[in-house]
């Protein structure tokens, strides 16, 4: 299990920091708790923002929009791995932060659909979409890296213990 905090400001609405769970075996996210902004870590928790005051793993920009709203539809249309839940939900905590009363499609490119967000759009739901973006690009990368790390460490004990391996 991936614990996230999203920290958001220079939107609508109140500064934000949304929590969330993602589990990279079920691909499921879970946007569980919107609270207070707060610049300080909490425990386990990667940190994402778009503040560049704020100590981070991981830093959005308006150039990462166009994929994070990707990001987001994908998962609110995609199924999880077991073949029946959906792979993105909101608790009743954190309603508010869905952000797709705010968002429109705007025509499609070369790269696939634009899409045009509301000058409404607040702190949360940006919170939602930066979110997404890490869960839908960032986390499947970072366990995959975690996979190979763990298969590349039972080769090599493989090889103390003597056994021959070929490929």
């Amino acid at each position: 299990m991936i614990y996230i905090q999203s920290t958001v400001s220079g939107y609508g609405g109140k500064p934000v920091s949304l929590f969330s769970a993602y589990d990279p075996d079920a691909e499921v996210l879970a946007i569980t708790v919107e609270a207070d902004y707060r610049r300080e870590r909490r425990e386990n928790c990667v940190v994402l923002t778009n503040d560049l005051t704020v100590p981070r793993d991981g830093l959005f920009t308006e150039d990462d929009m166009q994929d994070g709203i990707n990001a987001f539809f994908s998962l609110k249309t995609g199924i999880a791995s077991d073949g029946k839940s959906p792979r993105l939900t909101f608790g009743s905590r954190a309603g508010r932060s869905d952000p797709a009363s705010v968002i429109e499609k705007d025509g499609v490119d070369m790269s696939g659909f634009r899409y045009r967000i509301s000058d409404a759009v607040t702190c949360s739901q940006v919170a939602a979409v930066i979110t997404c973006w890490y869960a839908y690009k960032r986390a499947g990368t970072v366990q995959s890296m975690f996979d190979m790390v763990d298969s590349l460490n039972n080769i090599g004990d493989r090889l103390n213990s003597g056994e021959v391996i070929t490929f």
